[in-house]
């Protein structure tokens, strides 16, 4: 089969890495032995992309989007069956999989893959090349008669090895690799994303992984990671690697066993990954640093006992001092930190806020964000916010869904939006020095940000109205950040 697999991309901040979940999709596809065309765009910028599909001739058109993305991977999809109306349409990743029903109807899809996708899609694509029907293929909910059919789930991948590596010779990854990358304080060229794990056991109420990859996590072997790891410095001469696992650190064993192996190998790249305030160590920190380790990624949340229990953050001991310890001993290791803050939780007060901002000027983290509780369907609190009616159920999912809303959050549960978004802004100007203006590993992300002055100086100009109708000095940064992979990826195509 000829199958065209799309991301539907939206331009938020610096957040453009490549779509790993669609890659590894198009990666099993191409091993079963199908044709495989796949895009990561902004179809608002990729203004041939309807025209490069048409010419491709697919057999099977799958779709994939989060929230945020809906309205224009609606757009695109309009477009798509207008200009290719007898090609089977599907669609898959987290939005389509906790709201499958809607989605179908609202976008037209043929099918939708539900929650974990590689041997869906080749166990589809099998069916449909042999024109048979897509009945009890698991993971699959599907159109027949009119009628909507629940197969019901799939069971999880038990062993990850099996998967193939990332189709990332589908797309043009040279745009992903230009500078400023995703490792913050190391604007280098050549860095890019990596997993090694799936699933996550915690259960924050703002988290919707689960739906995907589920609560037990399941581990790539170390060989398999830094084998990709080698292919990457081989392939792209990779200088940095991002780990985008929920939980980089949930198993120390095999984080040593991670660290020996790259230096066994001699691989010198640097890396960064997320971890959690309660795992810690002083020793396994020491050996992940002397790896290669640059920074680590915390989401703090609050300096609120209270509202880190709200958050389904509590665990065992004072949480408030481990997260102090954690960035202590960061420090100690010359490791960057990164601290990300919520407000607008459900029980919050003034004191919660004062807490938050206390603690967050006290950990001192080389990079501080503070964003709004967005309730992401999927997720605890969105259950919560629709029960409690802080969220109009009738609401569109649009950009205005992005976690980095500049103005006013989705909903309001015990402050008003208006002071919700003065309070961010509030405590978002206060970090802005330590964010941007104190690396001297920035300084090819500054001559980036300069370069749009001169190169697209009406977008500067728009960006610093922005600033005096927000007030939010970061608010900046993000827009030209924008602005640049738009200049880096799209520029001179059409």
């Amino acid at each position: 089969m000829r199958v065209t697999l799309v991301n539907s991309q939206v331009l938020d901040g610096n957040n453009v890495v490549p779509p790993l979940g669609l890659m590894y999709i198009a990666a099993v596809l191409e091993k079963a032995g199908h044709d495989v065309q796949l895009y990561d765009a902004d179809p608002e910028y990729h203004d041939t992309i309807v025209r490069e599909i048409k010419e491709f001739r697919p057999d099977l058109i799958g779709l994939s989007f989060l929230t945020v993305g809906y309205q224009k991977a609606f757009r695109l999809m309009k477009q798509l069956k207008k200009e290719l109306p007898d090609v089977t349409c599907c669609a898959g990743g987290v939005h389509p999989t906790v709201k499958p029903e809607e989605t179908m109807n609202e976008f037209g899809f043929d099918f939708i893959a539900v929650g974990e996708g590689e041997n869906t899609a080749v166990e589809a694509c099998e069916r449909l090349e042999k024109k048979q029907s897509l009945a009890g293929v698991k993971g699959i909910m599907y159109r027949e008669n009119g009628r909507i059919i629940d197969n019901g789930g799939r069971d999880l991948i038990k062993d990850l090895d099996t998967i193939p590596f990332p189709a990332r010779h589908l797309i043009d990854m040279g745009p992903y690799l230009k500078p400023p990358g995703i490792i913050r304080g190391h604007a280098d060229s050549n860095q890019t994303t990596v997993v090694t794990s799936r699933g996550c056991p915690f259960k924050c109420i703002y988290c919707g992984s689960h739906n995907i990859f589920g609560r037990k996590t399941r581990r790539r072997s170390v060989k398999n990671v830094v084998d990709e790891m080698e292919h990457l410095n081989k392939t792209y001469g990779m200088k940095g690697i991002y780990f985008c696992d929920d939980t980089f650190t949930l198993s120390p064993k095999w984080v040593r066993e991670y660290c020996e192996e790259l230096k066994k190998r001699g691989l010198k790249i640097k890396w960064a990954c997320q971890s959690r305030v309660d795992q810690t160590d002083e020793d396994l920190m020491r050996v992940m640093k002397n790896s290669g380790l640059v920074q680590l990624d915390f989401g703090v949340e609050s300096g609120s006992e209270k509202i880190l229990k709200v958050l389904g953050k509590g665990g065992h001991g004072d949480r408030t001092e481990q997260i102090k310890h954690s960035f202590k001993l960061c420090k100690k290791l010359d490791i960057r930190t990164l601290a990300t803050f919520i407000i607008g939780n459900p029980e919050e007060t003034k004191e919660d806020i004062e807490q938050t901002f206390s603690l967050a000027k006290e950990i001192k983290a080389d990079y501080t964000a503070f964003y709004f509780l967005t309730p992401y369907p999927g997720t605890d609190i969105y259950d919560m916010a629709i029960k409690n009616n802080w969220l109009d159920p009738d609401l569109p999912f649009s950009e205005i869904w992005a976690h980095r809303q500049p103005e006013l959050p989705l909903m309001a549960i015990t402050f008003s939006r208006e002071e919700l978004r003065d309070i961010r802004r509030h405590l978002q100007n206060h970090f802005f020095t330590r964010n941007y203006l104190r690396s001297s590993g920035n300084i090819s992300f500054y001559s980036i940000l300069l370069s749009i002055l001169f190169r697209r100086p009406k977008v500067f100009f728009e960006a610093f109205k922005k600033l005096l109708r927000t007030r939010r000095i970061d608010y900046v940064v993000e827009t030209l950040n924008a602005e640049y992979w738009r200049m880096k990826k799209y520029e001179g195509r059409g």
